[in-house]
């Protein structure tokens, strides 16, 4: 796996440190969608720890299950069929959070799967970075038209596109973005699931829309990984967090703010899903 302009390379460094540090016997992938970015590589690096990844959307699952086989430590199982009783020493849940619809609840749910002393790697979109400026822009322009416009003519002057294969996405799922998170935002979320922060990491300055086009080749993408270690947290395309539970959950709701619900709204009318 060579870097890209999401940091995948980089996200793989964040999480390896924490097992590495860690050492848990049974991580749990929540979200792994196909596995091939983040499941797959970290079982085939840690043979000795139990890996498995479970995600709500069937096909997904269904394509990890059947290209996976020849991994004895890595195993991957629908979300609704993950036992109650289950806990993980470490659970990764990465660019998951965005996509749910009681962010608060899934970080109370992920705290009551860990074990005593467990952990979790947490990654997503800053909601008012450069990915997500980038996306809403894409979004109107599909909404309004204009986008079947620019990609015929994108074809006309650079020729068809290929289809990406299974292998080459996170997962088989057609899920927007719900939550637009600012990094003050995550962080009273955090506390309000009664966790503490223990290590944060930005991930990369730019990335999405357009600009993939741009952000290409090693050193592109490494300058682009390298730079968001620089820069403010508000500034950055996603962040990276180890957190672990600290205090009591404090008693109180979460509710998506008007700009994040329009956003909202707009993502599920570019998907079909309103």
């Amino acid at each position: 796996m060579r870097e890209t302009s999401y940091g995948d390379m980089k996200r793989l460094a964040f999480l390896r440190r924490i097992i590495e540090e860690r050492r848990p016997a049974h991580v749990l992938d929540i979200g792994c969608g196909t596995g091939v970015r983040v499941t797959r590589p970290l079982a085939e690096i840690f043979r000795s720890i139990e890996f498995l990844g479970v995600d709500a959307d069937e096909r997904s699952i269904a394509w990890a299950s059947d290209n996976n086989r020849d991994i004895d430590n890595l195993s991957f199982s629908p979300l609704a069929a993950l036992p109650a009783d289950r806990r993980f020493d470490l659970i990764i849940a990465s660019e998951v959070i965005e996509h749910v619809a009681d962010p608060l609840g899934f970080l109370l749910e992920l705290r009551r799967q860990l074990s005593d002393k467990g952990a979790v790697a947490l990654t997503l979109p800053n909601g008012y970075g450069p990915f997500e400026a980038m996306a809403l822009t894409e979004c109107l322009l599909h909404l309004s038209g204009l986008q079947s416009i620019l990609r015929w003519l994108k074809y006309k002057l650079l020729g068809t596109s290929v289809p990406l294969a299974a292998a080459d996405t996170d997962t088989l799922a057609v899920s927007p973005h719900v939550n637009f998170f600012g990094f003050g935002e995550i962080i009273r979320l955090f506390a309000a699931g009664g966790f503490k922060i223990r290590r944060t990491v930005n991930r990369t300055a730019l990335c999405g829309y357009v600009l993939d086009d741009v952000i290409r080749g090693d050193w592109l993408t490494g300058w682009n990984a390298r730079i968001a270690d620089r820069l403010p947290a508000w500034s950055v395309s996603d962040w990276m967090f180890e957190i672990e539970p600290d205090t009591a959950p404090l008693a109180i709701g979460w509710r998506r703010g008007r700009w994040a619900e329009f956003r909202k709204r707009l993502n599920e009318q570019r998907w079909g899903i309103a």
